[in-house]
């Protein structure tokens, strides 16, 4: 007991003659504590703060993506995927006309990952664009851009000049340095832009956005979220297993289909340059045989005698008259 009164009675004293390094000790462990509180509190509502930008831009749960597009069969049978709301798009990877910068083209979606605009106004017309937000210091509302494709290949674009009308920002690219993977330029996707469908010279979807009716509701950063994604995800996989095979055939044969009308032309082309050297042919035998005939016309006349008969007398002639 006396000793542990002499203990009290050592700390207690201990703490005037040391006060800088118990504030310290103190101050440090406030610190921490707050930090750990701020952890804990500024998570939940990072989250809270994306998931309401995403529910508010109706960002989609699932995108299907294609090469080579997304024909009428693809369509139909996206269209029917239970519990889902479908829409379709454009998009494709351009440079800028004064460098390597990639750029990423989305066709104006209607009602799924919509584009949230940040300045001046959405494309209502042809040859208007809408950049992503980050390029604002580089460009301005009413400038023009100029994008340029790549070196022989289909042209995808039907105008490649444009007028900005505004800076938006996009659900689905949430990052502004890593972009990801661009099929343009550098190799590297650097900013996106928004235009209208009809810009798009392509003959088939190459975006299909999905949004689920289960997952509706659902924060987009929850385990529950994660689970029912993963199934509607696998179940969609799937369904479009044998699509892509599909695709390929069908590829082939409009192909091999090109191919043979090529040949067919080919072959009557060539059948008509072989009749036509037949008849050349012939007109030039022809001309020949005319050419030697005229070439002996003057020997002929040049070998001909020529008689010289004496002239009949009156008497003779009267004659005749009798």
């Amino acid at each position: 007991m006396i000793k542990r009164k002499t203990y009290w009675k050592d700390l207690i004293q201990s703490f005037p003659g040391s006060k800088g390094r118990f504030l310290s000790i103190l101050t440090l462990m406030m610190l921490g504590s707050l930090a750990l509180v701020g952890l804990k509190v500024t998570s939940p509502n990072m989250e809270a703060t994306a998931n309401a930008y995403l529910t508010t831009a109706q960002t989609l749960d699932l995108a299907v993506m294609s090469n080579y597009g997304l024909d009428q069969e693809d369509q139909e049978e996206l269209k029917q995927t239970e519990g889902a709301e479908v829409e379709f798009g454009y998009l494709t990877d351009v440079s800028m006309d004064n460098g390597q910068d990639a750029i990423r083209l989305y066709s104006k979606p209607e009602r799924i990952s919509t584009f949230q605009l940040r300045e001046g106004r959405l494309p209502q017309s042809d040859q208007e664009i809408a950049l992503a937000s980050h390029l604002q210091g580089q460009y301005s509302v009413g400038q023009e851009i100029r994008f340029k494709e790549k070196e022989g290949g289909h042209s995808s674009l039907k105008d490649h000049t444009f007028t900005i009308t505004g800076f938006v920002d996009s659900a689905e690219i949430l990052s502004q340095r890593d972009m990801g993977y661009a099929g343009s330029g550098s190799g590297t996707l650097t900013a996106y832009g928004v235009i209208l469908p009809s810009q798009f010279d392509q003959k088939v979807y190459n975006i299909a956005r999905l949004k689920y009716q289960d997952l509706a509701g659902l924060n987009a950063f929850s385990v529950a979220y994660e689970e029912k994604s993963k199934q509607d995800q696998e179940e969609l996989e799937q369904a479009l297993s044998d699509n892509g095979k599909a695709r390929l055939q069908v590829l082939k044969k409009e192909g091999q289909e090109s191919l043979d009308k090529g040949q067919e032309t080919l072959n009557k082309d060539e059948t008509n340059l072989q009749e036509g050297k037949r008849r050349l042919a012939v007109a030039q035998a022809r001309i020949q045989a005319q050419e030697s005939q005229l070439a002996l016309f003057p020997k002929l006349r040049e070998s001909r005698p020529v008689l010289n008969l004496p002239k009949p007398s009156r008497n003779w002639a009267r004659k005749r008259t009798n």
